[in-house]
């Protein structure tokens, strides 16, 4: 189990890096709309919040914070747009979070 933790503990910190990639993507352009922030922003409290968890032993907690964490990663996948010009770093960031979020609920199911 003690493995286990730690590749969980490991994959929470990459995710927590590329939110906060997109996060400071969404700050450095204005044109990035106002509920694709909105997404970034829970997904950065989410990411604190399954790190808690996390440490606390919760593994309910941890369940329960990732999957909100692949549904907001989800919402804001959808909010991408291919034409909008959007900077790449942003969209990136966002696709990445998304697909590590899935495997990670995939893997504690």
């Amino acid at each position: 189990m003690k493995a286990q933790r730690e590749e969980i503990r490991q994959r929470l910190v990459f995710i927590d890096r590329t939110i906060f990639h997109a996060v400071r993507a969404c700050h450095s352009d204005d044109s990035v709309p106002s509920e694709l922030k909105e997404c970034v922003t829970r997904m950065c409290q989410r990411s604190t919040q399954a790190q808690q968890a996390l440490r606390s032993f919760d593994e309910r907690g941890v369940r329960e914070t990732v999957d909100d964490l692949a549904r907001i990663s989800d919402e804001a996948q959808h909010r991408l747009h291919p034409s909008d010009g959007m900077n790449y770093e942003l969209k990136s960031a966002v696709i990445l979070t998304h697909i590590e979020l899935s495997a990670l609920q995939y893997q504690l199911t």
